[in-house]
């Protein structure tokens, strides 16, 4: 039979009081800087959910006025004036569209 003696007793209490974490008070200045990072972190995340959604509403704009763009230069009314690649007004208008799209995202801050 092994029996512990009031060695081992002294010992466990020493080692212990060794490995125990130092008793202080907490840190509420780590503590708020720990907080607002989560506040931040989540703010952007919101940021980048609502710009991609903004973002795919946009694309989907602009695929359906090239779509329509398409459409049009295919009717024998446009076809003269689209040209023989059928694309001739596609470049005016598209810097009409890229720039009304720039414009509306500098306008809203983005």
């Amino acid at each position: 039979m092994t029996g512990r003696g009031p060695d081992d007793v002294e010992l466990d209490t020493a080692l212990a009081a060794m490995l125990a974490p130092p008793a202080r008070v907490g840190d509420r200045g780590f503590a708020l800087q720990v907080d607002r990072a989560i506040d931040v972190e989540a703010a952007y995340t919101r940021a980048r959910a609502r710009f991609w959604i903004s973002f795919a509403y946009e694309a989907a704009a602009v695929a359906a006025l090239l779509a329509a763009l398409w459409l049009l230069s295919q009717t024998s009314l446009l076809a003269p004036l689209a040209g023989p690649g059928h694309w001739g007004l596609a470049p005016p208008l598209l810097l009409i569209l890229l720039l009304w799209l720039g414009g509306t995202r500098r306008l809203r801050g983005v």
